[in-house]
């Protein structure tokens, strides 16, 4: 334990020393998380304003203005959290060789990768703190029920963190067999903001698709840890939530060790 803990610690220190170098750069691609979910919470802002009694879904739930707001705030910090960027940036080391000197390293690649992703988060999320907090004042959002929902949404949040980034990961390792994978990623990013409850809560997809949202791996990712945090998930469905959380994680990991393993089997550097 201590030796990771070495590891992970001089990772940080260079990663965060990295961030620090370019401020401006990182705040840009931090701001630019509030564009989705501030649009979403525009549109269903305006759909709830026509109607005074709410928003009602399939599930029984109803959705006020504050109710709305409460919900892609939430969204919006968590989804901070939980983000990850390698399935874009993945095929691009391949196509100019930098993979090949951290295949020489003793470490595998995802541990630094994991260093800089936990850097950038630290980093950003201290810069824009102010302008959740300003956010969360002007727009009056309903206030959590349940100090029990907020505490459980803790581990709902890193088990989410852990299931987006290995399931992006193993998304990523897709360009060891062809580097032209924007399609594929886009592919998964436009399913996962219908199933994770970016675009709308998962309460308000009609029929089929609510069905599929609800066990998906993408749920775990997005609303459940959100939709815990603000009590609006029955206590009973609270324990079957996590462990689909931890199912889904499993099978993640399982994938990318396979595709990992036999990736790197058939690698060959463009450009080293």
């Amino acid at each position: 334990m201590s030796y990771w803990i070495n590891v992970y610690r001089a990772n940080l220190k260079m990663a965060i020393a990295q961030m620090l170098a370019y401020r401006f750069a990182i705040l840009i691609w931090a701001v630019w998380g509030f564009v989705g979910p501030l649009i979403s919470l525009a549109v269903w802002t305006a759909v709830s304003a026509s109607n005074k009694s709410g928003i009602a879904g399939g599930s029984g739930q109803s959705f006020s203005r504050a109710d709305f707001a409460a919900y892609y705030l939430v969204f919006m910090i968590f989804g901070h959290l939980t983000m990850s960027w390698d399935a874009f940036e993945f095929a691009y080391r391949i196509q100019d060789g930098r993979l090949s000197p951290k295949l020489l390293k003793p470490l595998h690649p995802i541990h630094s990768d994991i260093a800089f992703n936990i850097a950038f988060k630290l980093c950003t999320s201290a810069m824009v703190m102010p302008a959740w907090i300003l956010l969360f004042v002007l727009l009056h959002p309903t206030l959590p029920t349940s100090w029990i929902g907020l505490i459980l949404a803790i581990p709902a949040l890193f088990l989410a963190g852990a299931l987006r980034y290995i399931l992006q990961y193993a998304l990523a390792t897709i360009a060891f067999w062809t580097t032209r994978v924007e399609a594929i990623n886009q592919l998964f990013f436009t399913v996962d903001s219908f199933l994770s409850g970016r675009i709308a809560p998962l309460s308000l997809l009609p029929g089929v698709m609510g069905s599929v949202a609800l066990y998906s791996p993408f749920r775990g990712m997005g609303a459940f840890p959100v939709e815990l945090a603000l009590g609006r998930i029955p206590t009973a469905e609270i324990l079957p939530g996590f462990a689909l959380q931890i199912v889904w994680l499993s099978v993640a990991l399982v994938l990318f060790r396979t595709l990992w393993a036999s990736g790197i089997r058939q690698y060959s550097a463009v450009g080293a």
